[in-house]
This record gives structure tokens, sequence and C-alpha cells, in this order.
């Protein structure tokens, strides 16, 4: 059972630092920890080494610590953004308009290195070319 912990252990700490997909971590993080304090205990009462279900009881709860971390990060982030979007959308309703950018820089967009200097003059359209007619010869045999 100590080995299984610590495998668990390592696979849900990892699991759980991809955001929102780590949340499929905290089950098997859970029945790990289980797993790491029955270890523990009934190694305890024979006297044996302890340190898989040790490192398990370790390595689950930093992996649910974290998974519970990316809920408040997510969570927050979406309340923030429900938030906006109903101040916008109440400014929207108000006829509130938005005024242009101020202070914006303006960089002069200057030609290449070996490249004129002088503004490109706009091109003469160009008319499409006629298909090519049909002959009436037949065709050689291939």
């Amino acid at each position: 059972m100590g080995v299984a912990s610590l495998v668990i252990g390592i696979i849900a700490i990892i699991a759980s630092f991809v955001p929102l997909c780590g949340t499929w971590a905290l089950l098997p993080a859970i029945v790990g920890l289980v797993l790491g304090i029955v270890e523990v205990v009934t190694k305890s009462k024979k006297k044996e080494p302890k340190g898989m279900g040790i490192a398990g009881i370790v390595l689950n709860p930093l992996a649910i610590i974290i998974i519970i971390l990316w809920w408040v990060a997510v969570g927050a982030a979406a309340s923030e953004g429900v938030g906006q979007s109903i101040q916008f959308q109440k400014q929207i309703q108000q006829g509130i308009t938005f005024p242009p950018p101020q202070n914006v820089p303006t960089v002069p967009i200057q030609p290449a290195p070996g490249q004129p200097t002088q503004p490109m003059q706009p091109m003469e359209p160009v008319e499409p070319a006629e298909p090519p007619q049909p002959s009436n010869q037949p065709q050689p045999a291939r």
C-alpha cells in the first residue's frame, strides 16, 4: 500500500499542476492519502519502516492543496471577468461612449535598408487575361 500511495502521490502532484485538468487527480490523491495513512498505521504496529507511506502522506495532500489553489484562482478570475462584463454592459445601456486612447506613441514607418524612401504609387488595375478558346481539332491519343 505504501508503494501505491507513493506512486499515486507522484502522479497526482504532476497532474495537479495542469490547470483545470488537474481536477481529475483529486479523487486519486484522496485515495493515495488514505492508503498512505493505512500503511503508516499498520507498519507502526509491526515496527517496520514506513518511508513510502510517509512520502504518500506528504505528496497526496500537497497535490490536493495545489488543485484547490487552481480552483480558487480560476474562480477569482471568472468572478472578476463577470464583474467587468456587468459593468461594461451597464455603461453601454447608459449610452456612455468611450474616448479614443490618448498618449499613444506613434512610430513612423521607416523603410528597410536599401529601399527607396519615396511613397508608393497606386498600381494600375490589370485586366484579366481571356481564357484560351477550345480548338475544334481532335486531341492526339495518348
